[in-house]
């Protein structure tokens, strides 16, 4: 009789099988490190909407003396090929001399925040 060597089918079938689930596991990990990028970009570029817009509230106080109105501004702004919303709170503060002006910036008109930020506005 001959001594074969080799794999049988049912070893065969057994590596691919294992294969194909390394394979998809590999996948599914590329695939939500291309979302997690994706989110930081979006997150990236609405803190640098809402850092220009904070830094355009601040400034009038800063070189007219002039004191930020209780608004509740709103504005669209293209940033990185994206069309950003961002709207604008002034709160009063218990001194009379300081108002908290926040920023908070939407990829979509109604969609969630995105970027928040906050900054305190004295009188001079």
């Amino acid at each position: 009789m001959v001594n074969m060597r080799g794999f049988t089918l049912v070893e065969v079938m057994f590596a691919l099988a294992v294969f194909g689930l390394a394979a998809l596991a590999a996948l599914m990990v590329a695939t939500q490190q291309i979302h997690s990028t994706q989110y930081l970009q979006e997150r990236y570029f609405a803190q640098l909407v809402a850092s220009n817009q904070l830094a355009e509230a601040a400034a009038p106080s800063q070189l007219n003396k002039k004191w930020p109105t209780q608004n509740n501004d709103s504005g669209q702004v293209e940033l990185a090929g994206q069309s950003w919303h961002w709207q604008q709170r002034v709160l009063e503060t218990v001194t009379d001399d300081l108002r908290e002006v926040t920023i908070s910036v939407r990829a979509q008109e109604n969609g969630p925040v995105v970027a928040e930020l906050s900054t305190y506005v004295g009188r001079r």
